[in-house]
This record gives C-alpha cells, structure tokens and sequence, in this order.
C-alpha cells in the first residue's frame, strides 16, 4: 500500500460520516447484546429465537445477521461482552481511592445487586451450566476461563495490597480471591433457592472477611 492510499484510508476512517455510521452500529450491537442477555436468561439457549431478539430490539432479523452470523455466535458475544463489562468495573474500583476492604465490600454489592436484579442470568456466566449443547459450551468454556482468570488476578491484586497494608493477614491472595467470588455466589444461590428471603449483604462480607470461628 502506497503513502496517499495509507492517507486516504486514514481520512476515510476518521471522516464524521464514517464516524457516525460506527457509532450507530455500536449503538445496534449493544442494543442486540442487551436484549438477547435478557431473553436468554429467561428462555435458556434452546428456547430463544433470533426473531425474539430482533423484535426485543426492535430491529428487523436481517440486520441483525448483519452483525452476528447465528444464535450461537450472539450467545458466545453476549458472554464475552458480559465479561469485558466486569472486568472494566474491577479495573475501576481498584483505582479508587479507598481502603482495599471497602474495594471489596463494593464489589460484592453490586455484583451481589446484580444478580439478584437479573438471577436468571448468573447460569449463562457460569460454569455450571448445562442448558447449551455440547459444541455451544467449546466456544464458551475457553472465554470464560479467560475471563474468570482475569478477575481471580485482579480481585488478588487488590487483596495483595491489603496485606501490605495490613487490612488482611498473611494468605496467598489468588485463594482469597476465589473464596470471595464463591462468597459472592452464595448470595446468589440463596436468592434462587429461597426466593423470597431477604439477603443481608453484610452477613455474607462477614463471613468471609472474619470466618466462622469464634474470637476471643
């Protein structure tokens, strides 16, 4: 490629109408992800159609194979994306200016939030689930050990300069990080099992931070 063609794509790029036209098809890609994490969460793999989405989005099917090739290839996204949005949250809140255990603490009360708000999601994200066929859950175990790898690292990190900080003894970081995802699921799993009691956030922070046994 020649120096004015490398120019001349460089100007087509950045020109406002080619800028325009990204920010409406990254306005429509959203819009598909969000709606079709809302009717696979509620409707499972097998159930949901890609006409369900694009009426939920209020789009026309085609348009939305402009942007996904099949269902399984929105599903994998829709995961993936998920992640991204999660991973981009941890990233910010260890930024803040705060103690590490409040980093924690706000963590676990949004993710916590969340999952009570949209509960027939969390199968979709984990890796318990068993509502995708076999070849679905190839494309999807990869990404998510990806992505979970991710939070385990940055949920350690935080948890690392807690222990210079001496907020948290002496632990091997990467453990207590995991711990405290499985602290954030019970919260979940007792909403699904119980649906109708109430969770008390603090109790479940609790009992990671300071554990069962009694001090003296």
């Amino acid at each position: 490629m020649t120096d004015w063609s490398v120019r001349i794509n460089h100007l087509t790029k950045n020109c406002p109408k080619n800028k325009k036209m990204r920010t409406k098809d990254k306005n429509i890609k959203e819009k598909i992800i969000e709606n079709a994490l809302k009717i696979f969460a509620q409707e499972g793999f097998f159930k949901t159609t890609v006409d369900d989405i694009a009426q939920a989005a209020g789009i026309a099917k085609g348009t939305l194979y402009l942007y996904f090739k099949d269902k399984a290839s929105l599903y994998v996204n829709v995961i993936e994306e998920h992640f991204k949005v999660g991973i981009k949250y941890l990233n910010e809140v260890q930024k803040e200016k705060m103690t590490n255990t409040a980093k924690l603490q706000k963590i676990a009360d949004n993710w916590i939030d969340y999952m009570i708000r949209l509960k027939s999601s969390f199968f979709m994200f984990s890796m318990e689930n068993v509502n995708l066929s076999s070849k679905i859950m190839k494309a999807v175990k990869p990404i998510m050990n990806v992505y979970l790898e991710k939070i385990v690292d940055i949920i350690a990190r935080i948890i690392e300069q807690g222990i210079k900080a001496r907020e948290f003894r002496k632990i091997e970081p990467r453990i207590a990080a995991v711990h405290f995802l499985n602290t954030i699921r019970t919260g979940f799993f007792v909403t699904f099992i119980t649906p109708k009691r109430f969770i008390d956030k603090k109790i479940l922070l609790d009992l990671f931070f300071k554990g069962l046994k009694q001090r003296r």
